[in-house]
């Protein structure tokens, strides 16, 4: 299968099937089909089969459509936030010799090719950016196979088929957004695009539009919680990734789609899908990130996780590690336990942040928290740790009380931060780059 093949209508039915919503937009099959062949024609003439072409525009409706027509052309498309610097944009199009540049002031040709390339399954076609990079964003480059192979696994484990509505809350240039719309569409399904950052609006338009599905980060589930009155019956599949769930969300989950099974998965860009595991393993198993997804080999090394799977990009296979630090239990669940790279090493002790905030999320009065190391003169480092409370009299006294009695002396924080919220990127993950810059830390 190859990513585009499905925006083929076969049949009248389909053609005339919507499956693109986003705000007073509506695609059907047929529609969205020709203007991405309008587009691929077009672009042929400007771009060869494997030329790499950014795009940054802020329409994701626009997105789509040079996406796919880019693909169709034989070129691999990078999709930016409409936000980013030409700064930035400039080092991406240098250090990755992308071919073609297209933003908002971009002219399409004239002149229309004869014909397109031909496509096969080990063709490069995106550029995914990996979430975990800094300074000038990271792209791992992937091929059709080892997306499209993950598709009849994703509906089969969550629950998904060409019936269903998949309602989707943040910008797609997030991998895992992404991966959901073309996964819908393949299965020739309709995908809604949040018109508007808005938890009312998304709830409106899940009930216009009779969303049957939702993809979103925790972060943006619990905003949309929020907004919920009571039980949305027609959810029939939740899935979620990017960080972990806490229990609470996934308790108010279960009361608010009462038929929905739901899912939290753990993967990156480099390695497609990890791990994956229930409402009810998450709540009997919720320090673990689940089992091995189907067709994945887990293997612990040196304690770093390593990953063999048809889901990997082709510069990782056949087996790979993106150094997160890991455990598997005696009944086969994953456990993160941090990133290599992101471990503090406060006077030769070393501390895993996220065994950290673990604990400090037990705390009687802390709603989020989020740790790193900060520079130290006498230590190196020491560990820092950024608060949002939801009990007005919690003072950092009574945090590091708590630590002491939990965890050893070195790994509990020298200084925490109380603030009102938790900065969000765009793909409502926890700003981390935001934290530093605006405290000096991190």
């Amino acid at each position: 299968m190859l990513i585009h093949s499905n925006l083929n209508a076969t049949s009248k039915n389909q053609a005339q099937k919507v499956c693109l919503i986003h705000g007073n937009i509506q695609l059907t099959y047929q529609e969205f089909t020709q203007q991405v062949e309008y587009l691929a024609y077009r672009l042929a003439m400007q771009i060869k089969k494997g030329d790499k072409v950014l795009v940054k525009l802020a329409s994701p409706i626009s997105q789509l459509r040079y996406f796919f027509g880019i693909l169709k052309a034989g070129g691999a498309c990078v999709l930016m936030d409409s936000s980013t610097s030409e700064e930035v944009c400039a080092e991406l199009l240098r250090i990755h010799s992308i071919h073609l540049y297209i933003d908002e002031k971009f002219e399409l040709p004239i002149a229309t090719a004869l014909r397109l390339p031909e496509i096969h399954q080990d063709n490069i076609f995106f550029g995914a950016i990996s979430s975990g990079s800094t300074g000038t964003p990271k792209l791992i480059w992937r091929d059709h196979q080892s997306w499209t192979s993950a598709f009849p696994v994703q509906s089969n484990v969550f629950n998904i088929s060409s019936s269903d509505t998949l309602y989707l809350a943040s910008a797609l240039v997030y991998t895992g957004n992404l991966n959901a719309c073309m996964h819908i569409l393949s299965e020739g399904g309709t995908v809604v695009i949040a018109s508007s950052s808005l938890p009312r609006t998304w709830v409106g338009e899940m009930k216009t539009h009779h969303v049957s599905a939702i993809f979103m980060v925790p972060t943006n589930y619990k905003i949309l919680l929020k907004a919920i009155n009571g039980p949305l019956a027609q959810i029939k599949s939740a899935v979620t990734a990017g960080a972990k769930m806490d229990i609470q969300t996934v308790q108010r989950l279960i009361k608010c789609f009462p038929r929905a099974k739901i899912y939290e998965y753990y993967g990156a860009s480099e390695l497609g899908h990890v791990s994956y595991m229930s409402a009810t393993d998450l709540l009997q198993h919720p320090e673990s990130v689940g089992k091995a997804f189907p067709g994945v080999t887990l293997s612990i090394d040196d304690n770093l996780i390593w990953v063999e799977s048809p889901y990997l990009a082709p510069k990782y296979r056949p087996k790979a590690t993106v150094e997160d630090l890991g455990r598997i239990d005696t009944q086969g669940y994953l456990h993160l336990l941090g990133r290599k790279h992101g471990i503090i090493n406060t006077g030769g002790i070393k501390v895993i942040p996220e065994q950290v905030e673990a604990i400090l999320l037990q705390c009687p009065g802390i709603a989020e928290a989020v740790v790193g190391g900060i520079d130290d003169s006498l230590r190196g480092q020491k560990v820092c740790a950024w608060v949002v409370k939801n009990k007005v009299t919690l003072m950092a006294e009574d945090i590091l009380d708590f630590c002491q009695k939990k965890i050893r002396h070195h790994y509990c924080p020298r200084k925490i931060i109380f603030v009102d919220e938790m900065p969000i990127n765009k793909n409502g993950k926890i700003d981390r780059k935001k934290l530093k810059s605006e405290e000096g830390f991190f």
